[in-house]
């Protein structure tokens, strides 16, 4: 009786760690610019990266980010990238960069919402720290999970965030 009771739970932790690989993989999918990201209420397709250099004395920086954003959901859309919102996150040399402002290309104006199936060019900009040396950059791309019968309220929700996808590349224009 106690082998039995050994197999079925060697057998039952077997199933939950495939289940659990299955639902929050280890290793993120990794994508190049041109391939589009599922984010839940979005789909993010990075098309290039780029360092700008300042314009002014006393100006930093640049990273821009040209992207294609694409409103998934059948309601416009304030919060594009979830509440608290998850934009892609920027890493360089092991460090975090703070979160990119969002400027639509055809108006230069920041995002405030976006249309259902209504495509959108934007640039995310992140201002490039003063001790930062060009080189390759990771971006990380977060997915907000959506539950039609949440548990504590029991109606649908936008929940939890997790990873979705990397991408390493070189910004352009990086000596």
């Amino acid at each position: 009786m106690a082998a039995s009771i050994g197999v079925a739970a060697a057998v039952l932790l077997g199933l939950w760690l495939k289940v659990e690989e299955v639902r929050a993989p280890q290793e993120l999918p990794r994508i190049v610019p041109g391939e589009p990201v599922d984010l839940g209420r979005v789909e993010l397709t990075p098309l290039s990266l780029s360092l700008v250099p300042p314009g002014q004395e006393g100006e930093p920086a640049r990273l821009l980010m040209r992207a294609r954003l694409l409103n998934l959901t059948g309601e416009s859309q304030i919060a594009v990238f979830g509440f608290p919102p998850h934009p892609p996150e920027l890493a360089a040399g092991g460090a975090a960069w703070p979160e990119p402002e969002v400027i639509l290309d055809r108006d230069g104006a920041p995002l405030a919402q976006l249309h259902p199936r209504l495509a959108e060019r934007v640039t995310l900009v992140w201002q490039v720290p003063p001790d930062w040396r060009p080189g390759p950059v990771s971006l990380t791309f977060h997915r907000q999970i959506f539950k039609l019968k949440d548990n504590l309220y029991g109606k649908s929700s936008w929940l939890l965030f997790q990873p979705a996808a990397r991408m390493s590349v070189v910004p352009e224009g990086a000596p």
